[in-house]
């Protein structure tokens, strides 16, 4: 029973702080992604563990373009082709969710000053 009783309350801590907020860094680019999480060399996290941002990937993204000419208005579908995708070396701000099982790759991160 007392066992039972110290599971509930580690559930109950953990959950708590359901989320952490980490850096890492990309060591293998798309499409075989992996990052290490601060200087953590023994465990790199593999892409089977990783949730990417679509901000951060290539891809091909719709946009529609307004104009006004001569009174009357119009709106036209356009496509952006976005090439920018994570590198190696590249900082990342990572969420690790709830368990350490998966994690989200959130935004790249840049560093002003002398540690750039």
């Amino acid at each position: 029973m007392l066992d039972v009783i110290k599971q509930a309350a580690v559930a109950a801590v953990e959950a708590a702080g359901p989320v952490k907020l980490l850096e890492a860094t990309v060591l293998t680019p798309p499409p075989g992604l992996i990052i290490q999480l601060g200087l953590d060399t023994k465990n790199p996290i593999p892409a089977e563990m990783l949730i990417v941002d679509e901000g951060l990937t290539r891809a091909v993204r719709k946009i529609r373009v307004a104009s006004t000419e001569e009174g009357l208005e119009s709106a036209t579908d356009q496509f952006i082709r976005y090439e920018d995708e994570l590198q190696a070396g590249d900082k990342v701000l990572v969420i690790s969710v709830q368990g350490g099982q998966s994690f989200y790759i959130a935004a790249k991160g840049v560093r002003y000053g002398s540690n750039a």
